[in-house]
């Protein structure tokens, strides 16, 4: 028995399948042409050098050939580490560092009256001191490649509730043979 219900559901059905396919169709032929024309503008717009291409090279030739220096890190257990890094051209060699007792010493409670009243430099019966840990063993450093990083853990005692900042001196040769060296505060 044939049900013509049944034939107009199937054609109405094939009729929105067709049409979507359609629809479909018309999309990409659209992005198609939308894609085909941006290609021709790229191939078209004249080839320019990009300015960021030529920056690495302009501060490359700025770079002096060593630049050593030195940040501290002290973490919430009052372990401090020093790291020297080089961010010059060329190798640094046979690397010091010597840290001498503090210039200044300031009360971390006091900070709030200002500097002046911070500060118990002339009055601090004991100076903390700032050691780098196993130094004999670690200095001089051999080599400190440019680009790189070179971590020595210290020990910072009778510093509790305060800052203080040690003059440093860091020493080295350049691949020469030429010493250098670098005067610091490391502010801890």
């Amino acid at each position: 028995m044939w049900n013509a219900g049944s034939y107009n559901n199937n054609y109405y059905c094939g009729v929105g399948l067709l049409g979507i396919a359609v629809v479909a169709l018309l999309i990409a032929v659209m992005a198609w042409r939308r894609a085909g024309r941006a290609l021709k503008l790229i191939e078209s717009s004249p080839v320019t050098e990009s300015y960021h291409e030529e920056e690495p090279a302009q501060e490359h030739e700025l770079r002096p050939a060593i630049l050593l220096d030195i940040t501290v890190d002290k973490n919430e257990f009052d372990q401090v580490t020093l790291s020297i890094s080089n961010t010059g051209l060329l190798s640094a060699r046979k690397v010091n560092l010597y840290i001498d007792k503090p210039i200044n010493i300031f009360d971390t409670e006091g900070l709030s009256g200002g500097l002046e009243a911070a500060n118990v430099t002339a009055s601090s019966a004991i100076l903390p001191r700032l050691a780098i840990l196993d130094a004999d063993n670690k200095f001089p450093i051999n080599e400190i490649i440019s680009g790189k990083v070179f971590d020595l853990p210290a020990a910072l005692t009778m510093s509790h509730g305060k800052i203080c900042d040690f003059p440093a001196l860091l020493s080295w040769e350049d691949e020469n043979g030429v010493a250098q060296q670098k005067k610091l505060t490391l502010t801890v």
